[in-house]
């Protein structure tokens, strides 16, 4: 019998997935996801094409080729479906992911009819019969829409073959370990997925057994994917348990980055365990150093303590938080710009690198910004552009785009970026700090074995440290860093921090070389601005939501109280 030939293609917009990414490049953890869930007794002949390693012209026949994405691939998605179909006009291509589900939220998925079958929602439930309905010419349905969500106690291994063929050349690992988030950020789009406002966890021992699977294959460095890892603290803590008794009988010793949330900082115990466990950077959206812009999002985890005082609590064990942070909200005022910078030096962040507030379909920002008249026409992707966002904000444009420059500015400089440093550093020297040994997620030799399997990035790499010594001063800041991180003898695995320092340094100068006005596409309210533009009507009983309507009307009263106080002030 003849097997059918499957393949997967990712073809991600090479700026977030290079750039962003501090030049080395992850694996596609959805690609290896569904291909677990197929059913390989039915003879298909699976593989995997990476865009950013190997050229869309040269990709072999498959009867389906599979696709997924962000809303930022488009571009980059569209054309590589355009060139696959020019060279193999019989293929079947189907396209699934966050891109489907973000354009149904909008009406838009006209913009996806290239694509045979387009799926919106978890597709680990539905790939196996809709590739067998393919591959007998009998799959009618153009959109295929699972308005369940995938239960992750059932997930499976990765698919070996595919493990086998292609992890060498990736940074590490990649590996899902739960879905969903219990909080009522406005502007996530997280919380909006069918059943998502609350945690969906993977069975810990699959968990432990993928690691040491991946371990065994040379893996050190783990990605542990998640919506919030902390989302059901229980959960959390039996998988860190199940990592350290692993590790009781095991000679590996893995170090894992991580997403949750900044009300980690209440759980000493958890923290504990965690750094004993290997966990090392953890990704925290602390959005904002302005207390109205947090009440604003109704992001109250960040809103019961000093976010501050918060974050150097959680760096006082050892973590370096890699800090989400965003620009735009009403409720900003003319000192964002400094309150960040301000902010990111007294809490000794060493990693924080903002982007402008967007409004992603289908969230409760998106429906508060159409409400008030505040949606741009809005292309999709960059469109050359390196800031382009869909709302129109209170700040004047001007004072936004100049505000941004000169955070940039200010952010790359050598003074700035060793006081940062140092206080980071400083934080290591109390009961709490718990070494990894010089272990570190951001390690340099995997960075360059992953680079050398890539030219691109290893040429970014190099522009990288170009861009960096082209300035005497940075020479002297990096030097004085590595005299005082030398100093600190008390503090063992201090080098990896000043490793990792660097490495975040000169992608931010390499993000922001050059960067002017011409690079942003924002535009700003005109006028007067009026209550409507704020707290527009029909807002509150903007519900719908597939989560507990008390629930939205909590989020929604939370959002009303600061943006009253935002009225008063802005129109009084």
């Amino acid at each position: 019998m003849t097997s059918s030939r499957v393949t997967f293609i990712h073809s991600p917009n090479r700026f977030y997935s290079e750039v962003q990414n501090n030049g080395v490049i992850f694996m596609p953890v959805w690609a290896y996801t569904l291909a677990s869930h197929i059913d390989v007794a039915k003879l298909y002949k699976l593989s995997l094409v990476d865009t950013r390693f190997e050229n869309i012209n040269d990709v072999d026949y498959a009867d389906v080729f599979l696709f997924s994405g962000i809303n930022q691939d488009l571009p980059d998605i569209l054309q590589s479906r355009s060139t696959l179909a020019a060279r193999h006009p019989t293929t079947k291509f189907v396209l699934g992911g966050p891109i489907c589900w973000s354009f149904d939220q909008v009406d838009d998925l006209d913009k996806l009819d290239a694509f045979d079958h387009i799926v919106i929602g978890d597709g680990e439930a539905v790939i196996d019969q809709l590739l067998a309905e393919i591959l007998a010419d009998s799959a009618d349905q153009k959109v295929i829409r699972n308005r369940e969500r995938f239960a992750l106690s059932q997930s499976k291994p990765f698919y070996r073959q595919m493990v086998v063929t292609t992890i060498d050349r990736y940074y590490g690992a990649v590996l899902e370990i739960s879905r969903g988030c219990p909080f009522l950020c406005e502007f996530c789009d997280i919380r909006i997925l069918p059943d998502n406002n609350r945690p969906h966890n993977r069975q810990v021992d699959l968990i432990v057994e993928e690691i040491e699977y991946l371990c065994s294959l040379g893996v050190r460095s783990f990605l542990l994917a998640c919506d919030n890892f902390i989302g059901d603290p229980r959960w959390a803590e039996e998988v860190v348990d199940a990592i350290l008794k692993w590790q009781e009988t095991s000679d590996y010793r893995p170090v894992f980055y991580t997403w949750l949330t900044l009300n980690l900082y209440k759980m000493p115990e958890l923290m504990r365990k965690m750094r004993l466990a290997g966990f090392d950077s953890l990704f925290i959206g602390v959005e904002s150093f302005n207390s109205n812009s947090l009440l604003e999002t109704a992001k109250v985890q960040n809103t019961a303590s000093g976010v501050i005082g918060a974050v150097k609590e959680i760096q006082s064990y050892g973590f370096p938080v890699v800090a989400g942070l965003i620009f735009g909200f009403d409720s900003d005022d003319e000192s964002c710009f400094d309150s960040t910078i301000n902010g990111l030096l007294e809490a000794g962040l060493i990693s924080g690198d903002p982007s402008l507030l967007t409004a992603l379909p289908g969230t409760p920002l998106f429906k508060r910004m159409k409400l008030a008249g505040r949606i741009r026409d809005s292309k999709y992707g960059l469109g050359g552009f390196k800031y382009h966002t869909n709302i129109k904000y209170l700040l004047p444009r001007d004072f936004l785009i100049q505000g941004y420059l000169k955070f940039a500015v200010k952010l790359n400089s050598g003074q700035y970026q060793y006081e940062r440093f140092k206080a980071f550093l400083d934080n290591k020297e109390g009961k709490n700090y718990i070494s990894l040994g010089g272990r570190s997620y951001f390690s340099p030799k995997l960075a360059i074995q992953v680079m050398r399997k890539n030219p691109a990035a290893l040429k970014l790499t190099l522009y990288r440290l170009g861009a960096f010594a082209s300035s005497p001063k940075n020479i002297w800041y990096l030097f004085k860093a590595l005299s005082y991180t030398m100093s600190k003898t008390k503090i063992e695995g201090r080098f990896a921090y000043f490793q990792f320092w660097f490495a975040i340094w000169t992608t931010i100068i390499v993000k922001y070389r050059g960067i002017s006005a011409a690079d942003f596409d924002i535009e700003s309210l005109k006028g007067n601005v009026e209550n409507k533009h704020i707290i527009p009507d029909g807002y509150i009983d903007s519900t719908g939501e597939a989560i507990p309507k008390n629930k939205t009307l909590a989020q929604r009263r939370e959002t009303l109280k600061s943006l009253e106080l935002l009225v008063k002030q802005k129109i009084a």
